[in-house]
């Protein structure tokens, strides 16, 4: 069988056999060259060669001995103008010029002339798979006893590979990521447990409009926010599982990434609570955290005149982790509100709002304080 392949192979008047046959039997052009590449091998004809004497024999052309050089040459997708070329590129969405790019040097400058702006982004890693989603296109690279299976949009079959799950993903995610000035309004990571360490996932200076990262550590968390362009940077938000030492928020803090963004959301318990730390978020118009202290009733006025004195604060929303029966009319009272007196309906909880007019402005701080099952929800709002 072998011998036979490489005989049909070597031989142009025996491949031209196979095409006329194959146009005998109405076989689709497409069908019948796959069909010919798996049978005498992948390297035995190039497509547009197949095609060229699929067609002449399917209009009736049986000459085997047809002398190609006196045609024109045949044109090919770089003859393109570039007007044409520049014209599809633009209408293309950002996750079908990706594969554009990779058809050759001439069209990847064309596709790469029109910045890849993404809506979001979202990639999740662990010990197991590696996937992520392009807008509304969701990519899945899982680990398999040998090697991995790989899943894209738009196919309903499942490619198989003999490499690692993380190796095979990157190959295709990767490249998306360092695209020349790629911009996304959304850029989610999250690292469960295990995940292996991918300090070549993301450029030096990534632009995406706001991050949310979840991982099991600071360090990991830090490494990646770092990777965000702090001048295009301007929301954060946090969820770091194992951040157990005050002092790692100060690693946080220290970043140009945080310095320079206009929005932060921690999704973490904070062992400590120093007020001083409430310093570090003077530049933010919104933020919000999770708090847990035991002096926190005395620290209460402080965290108000605090948040009072920053000038781009806009609103923000702190939430207390409560120790056994403790309601809100204790925190209004700490900030000097009146206790709405009567009954509450079956099932409605407390809402209590103080205003605390600003010293030496027309503006105040609006406080909303709202019991649930183990803390108090607190938002606050500057308002005229």
């Amino acid at each position: 069988m072998e011998m036979s392949s490489d005989l049909i192979k070597e031989n142009h008047r025996l491949l031209k056999t196979c095409i006329l046959y194959k146009v005998l039997q109405k076989e689709p052009i497409f069908d019948s060259y796959r069909n010919l590449c798996d049978t005498v091998g992948q390297d035995a004809m190039e497509y547009r060669d197949f095609e060229f004497w699929y067609y002449r024999f399917y209009h009736g052309n049986r000459d085997f001995d047809y002398d190609r050089s006196v045609d024109p040459e045949a044109k090919t997708l770089v003859d393109m103008p570039v007007v044409l070329m520049n014209k599809i590129a633009k209408n293309l969405d950002p996750v079908e010029r990706i594969r554009l790019r990779t058809m050759n040097h001439a069209i990847k400058a064309v596709a790469d002339s029109f910045p890849p702006v993404f809506e979001k982004i979202k990639i999740t890693v662990s010990d197991s798979d590696l996937s992520w989603s392009l807008n509304d296109k969701m990519f899945i690279c899982t680990k398999k006893c040998t090697g991995c299976s790989f899943w894209r949009p738009n196919s309903s079959e499942i490619e198989k590979y003999e490499e690692c799950y993380m190796k095979k993903g990157l190959e295709y995610l990767a490249p998306v990521l360092k695209m020349p000035n790629i911009q996304v309004n959304h850029l989610s990571f999250t690292f469960f447990e295990g995940t292996p360490d991918r300090d070549d996932l993301l450029p030096a200076q990534f632009n995406a409009k706001s991050v949310h990262i979840y991982s099991k550590h600071s360090n990991e968390a830090v490494h990646f926010l770092s990777a965000m362009n702090p001048g295009y940077l301007e929301s954060i938000s946090l969820e770091v599982m194992f951040l157990e030492e005050v002092e790692n928020y100060g690693i946080i803090f220290g970043t140009d990434q945080f310095k320079q963004a206009k929005s932060i959301e921690i999704k973490e318990i904070w062992r400590t609570f120093n007020v001083a730390d409430l310093s570090s978020f003077s530049h933010l118009k919104t933020f919000k955290c999770q708090l847990m202290s035991d002096d926190i009733l005395e620290n209460l006025p402080r965290i108000r005149d605090m948040i009072s004195i920053f000038k781009e604060f806009e609103s923000c929303e702190l939430e207390f982790f409560l120790y056994g029966n403790f309601p809100i009319a204790v925190f209004a009272q700490a900030l000097g509100a009146e206790i709405p007196i009567g009954p509450l309906a079956e099932g409605e909880r407390l809402t209590i709002t103080h205003h605390y007019q600003i010293p030496d402005s027309n503006k105040c701080l609006e406080f909303k304080l709202k019991q649930e099952e183990r803390n108090c929800r607190m938002g606050i709002r500057k308002i005229r």
